[in-house]
């Protein structure tokens, strides 16, 4: 039997908003997972947002009259929904979250209430700190950030049977916010349930450098920044201690893809799948993760899905090794 890596509750995104996907991923694990990922657009029209309207695939379009409401009527069982929220939507910013966007964030609720998703984790402006979505924290404006957050997660958690949990979630590193680092922005214990850190290993490769070309020393030099960078994952766990908030991973997984000539990923990379699972199975702060499986950009595996270009069969084993169910 695989060691699991830790009592931590595992979960997955697999583009689609299907139960037969998580399903099939389950049998790839040996057994249930306890999350399940999806995503709103990231630029929704109000009466989108208000339904709680859900991408075909992360950071894609609208799915064709699809919202959060299909993951409802209990067919998720035990398992939770983790919702990735828009912010500042509309040409909107933070300033306006501090209170102009009320009729709007309060339908949503309800439409997750009624749906009977009321006990979802919501991850409201994931990945704040870097520089690609619409709701990005730029230095100086951290104040603005901290007070819509602010108002937001009070306000949902005040609407008519709201359990939401609300997991605050920067991306790796100190992204736009090098002066003051992303810790500035922490909005304060209370309307934080847990500190989450997207994280994948993107290996820092040089032009043209093929998957296969890919050394290990490569892949350590990339695992050793992620660890001692500025709000490294080693930072990251010093913070949750320091705040006595659960670290957990929403997004980590393995980068396949290349960006014009440049292969961006570690490539089969088990080193980077073992100290994950390290930091998991070894945090004494509790949390939840999840791996990515998004086979349509390629950042996969392990899952073996057709598409996916870059073989990972030690990564693959690593990760049964780690986390598997069966």
């Amino acid at each position: 039997m695989p060691g699991y890596a830790s009592a931590a509750p595992i979960g997955v995104y697999r583009p689609g908003s299907s139960i037969t996907k998580i399903e099939a991923y389950e049998e790839f694990l040996g057994g249930p997972v306890d999350r399940v990922l999806d995503f709103m657009p990231d630029t929704p029209t109000w009466a989108q947002f208000e339904a709680g309207t859900l991408t075909v695939s992360a950071n894609g379009p609208a799915g064709p009259a699809t919202a959060a409401s299909a993951w409802g009527g209990g067919q998720l069982g035990s398992r939770r929904l983790v919702l990735a929220v828009p912010a500042c939507a509309q040409g909107t910013s933070w300033a306006a979250e501090d209170g102009g966007n009320d009729a709007h964030w309060t339908a949503f609720a309800a439409r997750l209430v009624g749906a009977g998703l009321g006990n979802a984790v919501l991850r409201i402006g994931r990945e704040f700190n870097g520089s690609w979505y619409p709701w990005q924290v730029t230095e100086g404006a951290q104040q603005t950030y901290i007070n819509g957050y602010r108002h937001v997660v009070s306000l949902l958690r005040g609407q008519p049977g709201a359990a939401f949990s609300f997991c605050w979630n920067p991306t790796l590193g100190v992204g736009n916010l090098a002066a003051k680092g992303t810790e500035s922005c922490y909005p304060g214990d209370d309307v934080v349930d847990d500190i989450g850190v997207d994280a994948y290993d993107w290996a820092q490769t040089a032009p043209g450098v093929a998957a296969s070309s890919v050394t290990t020393a490569m892949q350590q030099a990339a695992l050793d920044k992620m660890l001692t960078e500025w709000d490294s994952l080693r930072g990251w766990y010093t913070l949750a201690l320091a705040h006595r908030k659960p670290l957990s991973f929403p997004e980590w997984g393995l980068v396949l893809w290349k960006s014009g000539a440049n292969y961006l990923g570690g490539g089969d990379d088990p080193g980077w799948v073992r100290a994950m699972a390290d930091l998991i199975g070894g945090s004494s702060l509790g949390g939840w993760h999840a791996f990515w499986e998004d086979t349509g950009m390629g950042v996969s595996d392990p899952d073996g899905a057709t598409g996916r270009s870059i073989p990972v069969p030690m990564a693959r084993a690593a990760f049964l090794a780690a986390f598997g169910r069966a």
